[in-house]
């Protein structure tokens, strides 16, 4: 078998033969209602005559390996990073990236690589922040209690705050302070100060309840803290494939002492990391772990050689709150990557919304790939950020995140998004062998499928179901596939997205073709869909 096409027949969480792998050498829209076309019913999707196509035709069902329950050592990583007070540019964060290259030498054969940028440098006119280092905090009452410190979260320190020591009356106190109405127990995350680290100035964060309970009186607050020069980091572990085509993973690593947003999406990309560090793949991998935007707009301004080989970003965050998943698609809403992540999600018996670029903006790195002049096509899955409700919270703890219900949540995420890759993997352009109008039926080839319409009667077995719940006439969807393949340089997912089905069906077809020597298939290079991929009609006239 050509090795070029070997991920084609082999699901990309099974081991290649003879591949070695090596270890480690070193603010927002109200909710709309969901596209009623954006899922289908969870009910047997489509039924051909030949058994071993009609198994593939069914909603695929995602292999164990795919289902990612979280495992001790990501929960291990969660436990130990999550509470840590992770600015853009602080100890904390540095003591994250730390331990993330300790972990990243048991995901595989991939090579892990941390960059660093100079305070005062400007990329593209964002200036690199100085490292703040938070030495003391506390605030006390007017009878000497300590309201709050350094000790009780992250957030309730705003970042980048500068030093102060003085004493002041609870209607200032107040007026410095910022706190969540609708969510009284938790401090509120003041993530403005961040991208204005210039700026002077403090502010605390307290939860609602208790600012409430503050008596009148003079209180003592106290910040002590620093800036130095060491440098902003951006994590990278790269999987080198059989091309240097390049999909980036970008997640944000920053938000002090919370998960869901978007230490998730770093799990996320690490444990896809792990999946695809087992394989040989196609494509080279590269997860970028880094501040939010900054980190992306300064690591690729600084590496601008790298981006003709950037042929996608994926970019997940939020996968655990109890909410549809929303994926956002590329700006082009045509490069293969999205049709992949469209297909993976609109088989899964998830709830979903699929619509355009930044409809629901919860990954937020997607912006420095789509952008001028690069024009990276970047997909994002997360869930509905609207429906968070420990959004920019304290409440967005581990202690949430590690629950059962949680975890489902983001197993069930993890196992769309390897779904997608894999389809991305094994997506092979179809080169037709032959020419002219071939005899499907005949034994030797045995490809035709069951029409749905005999002398006019419509055959109920032989309707295929879509994605979507539709109907599809075998015999049209036949006539299909050869308009596509017809067309000289048509994929496999292009012909699954334009055909409403499932992909497994689609490349089962194609694998048939090939065998008996009607097709060629070949690895694509191009990353954007065709114009146009048939001009059949799926579905014949509605007769009696």
């Amino acid at each position: 078998m050509n090795p070029a096409i070997i991920s084609l027949y082999t699901p990309l969480d099974t081991p290649v033969p003879g591949v070695k792998t090596t270890l480690l050498s070193i603010i927002r829209r109200p909710l709309e209602p969901r596209d009623p076309l954006s899922t289908g019913p969870a009910s047997e999707r489509i039924k051909v005559v030949s058994a071993d196509i009609r198994q593939s035709c069914s909603r695929p069902q995602l292999s164990e390996k795919c289902m990612s329950v979280l495992s001790k050592n990501y929960r291990d990583l969660l436990t130990q990073i999550g509470p840590m007070n992770r600015v853009h540019n602080g100890d904390e964060m540095a003591l994250a990236v730390q331990a993330l290259e300790e972990f990243s030498q048991t995901l595989g054969r991939g090579k892990t690589i941390v960059h660093t940028y100079d305070p005062g440098t400007i990329w593209n006119h964002w200036i690199v922040p100085k490292r703040w280092k938070v030495r003391d905090f506390r605030v006390t009452g007017p009878d000497g209690q300590t309201i709050v410190s350094k000790a009780d979260h992250p957030l309730a320190l705003c970042p980048y705050s500068n030093p102060v020591d003085t004493k002041i009356n609870l209607t200032d106190l107040i007026a410095k302070t910022l706190t969540h109405d609708d969510r009284p127990d938790t401090y509120a995350f003041y993530f403005a100060r961040m991208y204005r680290h210039w700026e002077p100035g403090w502010n605390i964060s307290l939860p609602k309840n208790v600012i409430d309970a503050l008596p009148e009186g003079e209180y003592h607050v106290l910040i002590d803290t620093i800036l130095t020069d060491e440098p902003m980091q951006v994590f990278e572990y790269m999987i080198e494939g059989r091309r240097p085509d390049t999909v980036v993973i970008p997640a944000h690593l920053d938000h002090p002492g919370m998960i869901n947003d978007s230490l998730s999406g770093c799990i996320v990309a690490l444990q896809l990391a792990e999946f695809l560090a087992k394989e040989n793949t196609e494509y080279t991998y590269k997860v970028w772990l880094l501040p939010e935007i900054i980190g992306s707009a300064v690591h690729l301004k600084a590496n601008e050689d790298l981006i003709p080989n950037i042929k996608y970003a994926l970019c997940p965050n939020m996968s655990a709150h109890n909410a549809p998943l929303a994926m956002c698609m590329s700006k082009s809403e045509t490069s293969i990557l999205d049709l992949a992540l469209r297909l993976a999600l609109r088989e899964s018996n998830h709830e979903h919304v699929i619509d355009s670029f930044h409809k629901y903006p919860d990954c937020g790195d997607e912006i420095s790939f789509d952008t001028v002049g690069y024009g990276i096509p970047a997909t994002t899955l997360s869930r509905i950020g609207e429906m968070f409700k420990y959004y920019h919270s304290s409440g967005d703890s581990v202690e949430n995140f590690l629950q059962a219900d949680w975890q489902k949540r983001h197993s069930d995420y993890v196992a769309i998004m390897k779904k997608a890759l894999t389809y991305l993997e094994r997506n092979r352009v179809i080169r037709p062998l032959f020419s002219g109008n071939p005899c499907l039926s005949n034994p030797d080839i045995d490809l035709y499928l069951s029409p749905s319409n005999i002398n006019n009667l419509r055959v109920k077995d032989g309707v295929l179901k879509s994605l979507s719940g539709g109907n599809i006439d075998p015999r049209n969807f036949m006539e299909f596939f050869l308009d596509a393949i017809g067309r000289g340089n048509v994929s496999i997912v292009e012909i699954a997205d334009a055909a409403d089905t499932s992909f497994e069906f689609v490349a089962t077809y194609v694998q048939k073709f090939e065998e008996r020597g009607l097709a060629q298939l070949e690895p694509i290079t191009r990353n954007h869909r065709l114009a146009v991929i048939a001009n059949t009609a799926l579905t014949g006239a509605e007769l009696v």
